[in-house]
């Protein structure tokens, strides 16, 4: 999209002074390719599109139209995923907790349900032994070593006799059947090798426990690198592998074991990797000041719109200056965008470099995963978020901007 000063102005006059900008069209965009290069490999691949992620309905509309899964962890997202018209057979249930009534209305519907623990095993004895002419199937979610030195808490624990276990209790109800291998570990190792080594170990339980017949699918889970500028990518210590470079740490190693066209369904869980790029932060300036050594520019947002994880990066910011104003008061760096918070650490973006002023436009870019899931309602509510179509070339609304009476609006008062 094409942005310019008076172009963020006309939008600040209908939308407020900070608002975000949802290219969907980008996001099919992402999804498809991501898609391609593992079905360039092997063929039958399907990805489930992480809702905690980024749930912006229309997102999770677009990907039911592709065909894709709605990857859920909440009864929250799960609800989602039906009153957009998602099918109970195309969403995957994941997540480490799970109620009773969730995990029996899910798995009785017809949907993927990725088992976490214990306690959701015998929530799966009980319903068998109750229901004995209901077919029940389901997943079961690995902990597998990648090397890190961190130890992931989801899932079964691969190297005990604790996957073994539960592959006997299901095995021995009769109308229960183990359908697939779910692994996704929530880690900052996003490296090729740590897929590589994921799925690898993946197929050795297949060849374990898979003996009589092959799984209907085997889940790779998700956490992938996205798309982002060079300056972003010059902050990680680490090399940012691309969509393709994870397809072929993955999808060769499932084609050797299953050569022929009717092997089991690959499924991938991107959000980040396909959603990271598709959204901005629009956010005015208005206050400039410097305090001893230190300029410091305030703007209508807070870290929490931008960086909601707490991440020590500075996302990809252009300034958009009012040229046409030069009375404005400016400031030049390296300037701390700060945010409205009464909190030390907001900061939005440390040390920029260039010259900013008040009725400027910081447009940060990279902002679509997580900060729209993650931002609390704190001090002001949620902004809104404005759809660009880069076909038609218009903006829409998307999200209206929160109001107090919303955010209230669940106390007793």
């Amino acid at each position: 999209m094409s942005l310019c000063w008076h172009t963020l102005h006309s939008l600040e006059k209908e939308y407020g002074d900070s608002f975000f900008i949802l290219d969907s069209r980008q996001f099919e965009n992402n999804y498809k390719e991501f898609r391609q290069v593992f079905r360039s490999i092997y063929p039958n691949t399907n990805l489930g599109y992480s809702y905690k992620t980024n749930y912006i309905p229309q997102l999770c509309q677009a990907v039911h139209a592709m065909g894709g899964y709605a990857e859920v962890v909440s009864q929250m997202e799960y609800d989602l995923a039906i009153a957009i018209g998602v099918s109970p057979q195309r969403i995957i249930f994941n997540g480490p907790l799970k109620y009773q009534e969730e995990i029996e209305k899910a798995l009785l519907a017809g949907s993927i349900v990725n088992l976490d623990c214990v306690e959701e095993v015998d929530i799966i004895e009980a319903l068998a032994h109750r229901s004995p002419e209901q077919r029940l199937a389901v997943g079961l979610r690995c902990n597998v070593d990648i090397g890190t030195s961190r130890v992931s808490r989801f899932g079964f624990d691969v190297d005990t006799d604790q996957l073994d276990s539960v592959f006997k209790r299901l095995g021995a109800l009769s109308n229960c059947s183990v359908e697939g291998l779910h692994c996704h570990i929530s880690t900052s190792d996003r490296t090729t090798e740590s897929y590589s080594r994921r799925t690898k170990r993946l197929l050795e339980i297949v060849d374990c426990h898979f003996t009589k017949t092959q799984p209907r699918f085997i889940d790779i889970g998700g956490g992938f690198f996205g798309k982002m500028p060079d300056d972003l990518k010059n902050q990680f210590d680490s090399y940012i592998p691309n969509y393709q470079e994870y397809a072929e740490a993955v999808a060769p190693q499932v084609k050797r074991q299953f050569p022929g066209s009717a092997g089991p369904e690959l499924i991938m869980e991107p959000g980040l990797a396909i959603v990271s790029d598709v959204l901005k932060f629009v956010t005015k300036v208005v206050g400039v000041k410097t305090v001893r050594s230190r300029h410091i520019a305030l703007v209508v947002g807070s870290v929490h719109n931008v960086k909601p994880t707490m991440t020590d990066k500075n996302l990809s910011l252009r300034v958009y200056r009012n040229e046409d104003n030069r009375k404005q008061r400016s400031i030049a760096g390296p300037v701390d965008i700060v945010g409205y918070t009464c909190l030390e650490h907001d900061c939005l973006y440390s040390n920029y470099p260039g010259e900013i002023g008040v009725e400027d436009y910081a447009v940060f870019d990279n902002m679509g995963a997580y900060t729209v899931v993650l931002k609390p309602p704190f001090i002001r509510p949620n902004p809104p978020i404005v759809g660009y179509d880069s076909i038609e070339n218009k903006y829409e609304l998307v999200r209206r901007r929160e109001t107090p009476q919303d955010v209230f609006s669940t106390y007793v008062i």
